[in-house]
């Protein structure tokens, strides 16, 4: 195991790269250019990243690297800001740079942390917890509780009781109604009683016909009875 102190220079020597995959090596001016659209790139997400703080390295076949260091932003914030919008970033970067610089074919950018002096073998992964501050995946903050009012109850205590309330108006429009019709049956019932009460039946008379015989007149005089009735 390395002591502490031995572990310090190793750690101070980390940079935040920009690795720039190109033909050719970039002048002392060409290098300013190449700074300076560096610097603006970083300013646009509010990073301040001065030309004082690159340091370009030719030292790895076919790359360009721009390295950063010594900036008040911490290096995984730096390095994370490429996550922001990726690969749109790195793609615009690369356009920037091929157009104010004489650097040619510029196949890719890379941006990674790690040792001076190196390129970058990938970029950093933008899933990476080590390439957190702006550019690494947040998870969503979580929804604030409501806040109490001033009786101490929150919002949802107060749609429990409007509930509440709403429920036992509603039982007691029902139990006044039942008492209402029970009242007005209790006053109007003999009025009502009667309509179902049938009148009384009429006697009945019957008649019976009368024959001619009952018809005739009844007198004194008996028949005379002849010999043959005899």
């Amino acid at each position: 195991m390395l002591p502490a102190v031995g572990l310090l220079p190793l750690i101070l020597a980390n940079v935040a790269k920009v690795d720039l995959r190109a033909t050719g090596t970039p002048n002392e001016m060409q290098e300013a250019v190449l700074k300076g659209v560096l610097t603006a790139t970083y300013a646009g997400a509010g990073l301040t990243v001065t030309a004082e703080h690159m340091t370009i390295n030719t030292d790895t076949a076919g790359a360009t690297v721009i390295e950063v260091s010594g900036t008040s932003h911490t290096l995984e914030q730096i390095d994370g800001y490429w996550c922001l919008n990726d690969p749109a970033l790195r793609n615009n970067f690369k356009d920037l740079a091929w157009m104010n610089t004489g650097l040619s074919d510029i196949t890719e950018v890379r941006t990674c942390l790690g040792a001076s002096g190196e390129g970058c073998e990938s970029s950093t992964s933008c899933g990476d917890g080590g390439s957190g501050g702006d550019g690494g995946t947040e998870e969503p903050a979580p929804e604030p509780a409501p806040e109490p009012d001033s009786t101490g109850k929150n919002d949802d205590d107060d749609d429990d009781d409007g509930n509440s309330i709403s429920t036992a108006g509603i039982v007691l429009i029902v139990i006044g109604t039942l008492a209402c019709v029970a009242v007005l049956l209790y006053i109007f019932w003999p009025s009502l009683a009667a309509l179902f009460v049938p009148p009384p039946a009429s006697p009945m008379v019957s008649s019976v016909p009368m024959t001619d015989t009952a018809r005739a007149p009844r007198t004194g005089a008996i028949p005379f009875l002849g010999s043959d009735a005899l």
